[in-house]
């Protein structure tokens, strides 16, 4: 087998100067059209077929001297609307975006691979398909993938999220559910000639109301998360308030919670619409789905983590509160997903801020794995 290490570290300067190019350019989810063109004029140019769909999904595909199975690697390639402020020489020059979550990094894990396994081809049993995938961060990339038979053929599937807030070079997963079940509601509070009531007023009483009575009644052994993420009004020419929007997101890691959500907005809903006498509408948010880790996907990719990097790489890690859509293609798809750590300077970032950042070294890291953990599957009997 190729020395996989030495090949990423002669493909190393690539790695990190296509990570820079990435973050200096961060689109918005389904609308990476330059971020396409680029991946495209590299794949063009090594001669790697690929096809797309939707905005811009892009599945490169490598198909090796020797017949086998299919494995696919995915990552994400949309940024956030945040004005990044981490000061690097190589920010966002988008103003008012920035791979605010580091799917720069994920886009040239991909490239990277694309690069190295189009020079292994005549090692290669089977075939790899390397997913450039749009709009991670509205949910629409994997969707949009899913509905076409791009990825019929695919056998198993394997992902890698970078973590700013976890030491350079930990490799975390488990099995199982390893994100949560999202979902959500609408509510819309009105006051019109049958409804005069102060939509204000109702607007708060229904987010503390819905707040408290779901949170009581979400078991005790049982994580979740109930926020407000929208509260917006719109005022009549008197100037009162006329209507309100809000928006309530509620993630946990056991799907029959989610209706509780739904049952406590419905009641909440009717009674505070009859005592602010304002008229209030709820718009349900069906569950997302959750990361759910094959046990032989990721009993493989132990294997790999620990004979490359040692047993302390690997960090048995709890589920996240976030959502991931790579969990769509893991209904169909039997796959892992792991958070790898890349924290830089120090200093431990949450996702999504202006400051998130993560080390470059990840990139090695990551290439490293995925190119080991194809080789493993495809050669298993």
């Amino acid at each position: 087998m190729a020395d996989f290490k030495k090949i990423v570290e002669e493909n190393y300067d690539f790695l990190v100067e296509t990570r820079k190019h990435f973050h200096r350019h961060p689109e918005l989810s389904s609308q990476e059209f330059e971020t396409a063109a680029f991946i495209k004029r590299h794949l063009d140019e090594w001669h790697i077929p690929y096809e797309t769909t939707g905005v811009s999904d892009i599945v490169a595909t490598i198909q090796g001297d020797s017949g086998g199975k299919t494995i696919a690697l995915r990552g994400d390639i949309d940024a956030l609307p945040i004005t990044e402020a981490t000061g690097v020489d190589f920010a966002s020059q988008n103003p008012g975006v920035m791979h605010a979550c580091g799917h720069d990094t994920h886009a040239t894990f991909m490239l990277g691979a694309a690069k190295v396994l189009k020079d292994l081809k005549k090692e290669i049993r089977g075939t790899v398909k390397i997913i450039f995938q749009e709009g991670e961060e509205i949910g629409a990339g994997a969707r949009k993938l899913l509905e076409t038979n791009i990825l019929d053929d695919v056998d198993s599937i394997v992902g890698i999220h970078n973590a700013a807030d976890k030491d350079l070079g930990v490799f975390s997963l488990n099995y199982g559910v390893m994100s949560s079940y999202g979902s959500g509601v609408r509510l819309t509070i009105e006051r019109d000639d049958a409804h005069r009531g102060n939509v204000l007023l109702a607007a708060a009483d229904l987010v503390n109301t819905i707040t408290t009575l779901t949170t009581q009644r979400v078991p005790g052994r049982d994580q979740a998360v109930l926020v407000p993420t929208v509260v917006k009004s719109e005022n009549a020419d008197c100037g009162l308030a006329k209507k309100v929007t809000i928006h309530l997101n509620f993630r946990t890691l056991d799907l029959a919670d989610s209706k509780i959500l739904d049952e406590v907005s419905d009641a909440v809903a009717a009674g505070i619409g009859s005592s602010h006498d304002v008229k209030v509408s709820v718009f349900h948010y069906e569950p997302g789905k959750a990361i759910n880790n094959d046990k032989e996907s990721t009993d493989r990719a132990v294997r790999v983590i620990e004979r490359l990097y040692g047993k302390d790489a690997v960090q048995w890690g709890r589920p996240m509160m976030g959502g991931e859509d790579f969990s769509l293609y893991q209904e169909k798809i039997p796959g892992v997903f792991i958070s790898l750590g890349g924290v830089t300077d120090g200093v431990y970032r949450p996702q999504h801020t202006d400051k998130t950042l993560v080390d470059e070294k990840i990139l090695a890291y990551g290439l490293e794995f995925y190119l080991n953990y194809v080789f493993e599957y495809l050669n298993e009997n």
